[in-house]
């Protein structure tokens, strides 16, 4: 009998006692009920003595139980639904319950290993216990092998995209064909801005997206595209610098101190871009050299409207045309062109964060982290925040996982895993040994 049932058997004794009366009762310091006279401990309120009956509890079903208005504290019935002994406590509480495994576990030695991305049970890693609550626990060791990507950019497939990127804007449906070439010292709202001529950017000019973080500002010209020095473009309202173009002709020309979002596309032109200017986008030009410096020039954090296909990792490219850095300039994305020599990035302070590509096909070999990630399921549904990942960085590791699950009658417990959906040229595995399941009832 365990504790909690004990201390409730004998509020148990007296209540019974009290309303099934015996031929004999005595009453010295306690009442004592047999069916022979009898004296009651001196320790004893009650005492009850027979040798060929036993205590008859109020027997009810749960619905019967719950029925009852008001129970008060120690309150005790027997469960017919549950076939359990009920007390009340700040709510019904089982104190008897016919014997149930209170321990089950599963372990196994052999490996075993994954490459799925989407949860698949460990093998052998399930349980069905007895209804109940339990405290549920997983440990094993797990390998993730290190990973690379063979990959390969070719230059002459570049130029192709490029060529498709340039159409793609081109057939954007034109919104705005009033606004005047000269940009600046204003306010504009999102559109696609097609006009006849060379346009300019001079001073500070706001591009207002409305409140819409989807909004698209396209300024394009038949000319080239000049912006006077210390021009600043702020973004307000939602634009965002992944959905501004600025398309020309013709050459490009950023006047030094510059600071301008979006990405700057000449179909037919040289791009220079002069000292302490700040561009978050792209340099691209299907015709001509790329200068820039010294600045920083990165791409947008954000995927553009624009698909921008293999280029979407370029800060710079140019299908035919050299590239030039000058002092120290900031990269954050990848530099290549298609014909024309790559110079200048070995400048004092100048950073690349990303690969310079020369024209032509090159190969690269990547390190790839892959992780794997362990979670507790029951009955199909993950237990919340049981969930743990390993990294190839730190392999071979263990992996522990806990949870509290109350169980239905055929439920199960499961432990289940998976690989991220990076590529490598292992295609990604994982694999486990030395694993155990194991599930503790809670009373």
């Amino acid at each position: 009998m365990n504790k909690l049932l004990y201390q409730n058997f004998r509020c148990l004794v007296l209540i019974i006692s009290c309303l099934v009366l015996k031929p004999y009762i005595s009453y010295s310091q306690g009442v004592g009920i047999s069916d022979v006279n009898i004296v009651a401990d001196p320790s004893s309120i009650l005492e009850l003595r027979s040798t060929t009956q036993g205590l008859l509890a109020p027997r009810l079903t749960t619905l019967e139980r719950d029925a009852i208005v008001s129970p008060a504290d120690g309150l005790l019935i027997f469960n017919i639904t549950t076939s359990s002994f009920n007390f009340y406590k700040l709510g019904w509480q089982v104190i008897g319950v016919e014997a149930a495994a209170g321990y089950s576990a599963i372990d196994a030695g052999s490996n075993v290993s994954t490459t799925s991305t989407t949860d698949v049970v460990v093998t052998g890693m399930i349980l069905s216990p007895d209804a109940g609550t339990y405290v549920v626990n997983f440990n094993s060791q797990c390998t993730i092998p290190d990973a690379t990507y063979t990959g390969g950019v070719n230059t002459v497939d570049l130029k192709a995209d490029l060529d498709l990127i340039y159409t793609d804007i081109i057939n954007l449906t034109t919104t705005n064909t009033t606004h005047g070439l000269a940009f600046g010292s204003e306010t504009i709202t999102p559109g696609v801005y097609s006009l006849a001529g060379a346009i300019a950017l001079t001073g500070a000019l706001t591009l207002d997206g409305g409140g819409d973080p989807n909004s698209l500002f396209v300024i394009r010209g038949s000319a080239a595209f000049n912006v006077t020095a210390g021009s600043v473009v702020t973004l307000l309202n939602g634009a965002s610098s992944n959905n501004v173009y600025w398309v020309a002709e013709g050459a490009i020309g950023v006047g030094a101190g510059t600071t301008i979002p979006g990405t700057i596309f000449s179909n037919g032109g040289a791009i220079a871009v002069g000292d302490n200017c700040t561009i978050s986008g792209s340099l691209l030009t299907k015709n001509g050299a790329i200068a820039f410096g010294a600045g920083p020039l990165s791409l947008p954090t954000s995927p553009t409207f624009i698909n921008l296909r293999s280029l979407a990792s370029f800060v710079i490219f140019t299908g035919s045309g050299g590239i030039s850095n000058t002092g120290a300039s900031t990269y954050t994305g990848d530099i290549a062109s298609n014909l024309g020599s790559i110079t200048g990035f070995g400048a004092v302070g100048c950073v690349v964060n990303g690969t310079i590509y020369q024209a032509g096909s090159t190969t690269v070999n990547t390190s790839v982290n892959h992780e794997a990630t362990f979670s507790l399921y029951q009955n199909g549904v993950l237990i919340p925040n049981s969930s743990r990942t390993r990294t190839n960085l730190s392999s071979p590791s263990d992996v522990f996982l806990h949870g509290i699950a109350t169980i239905l009658a055929g439920q199960a417990i499961e432990v289940r895993w998976k690989v991220d959906s990076q590529t490598s040229d292992s295609g990604g595995s994982a694999s486990v040994g030395n694993r155990i399941l194991s599930l503790t009832s809670v009373q």
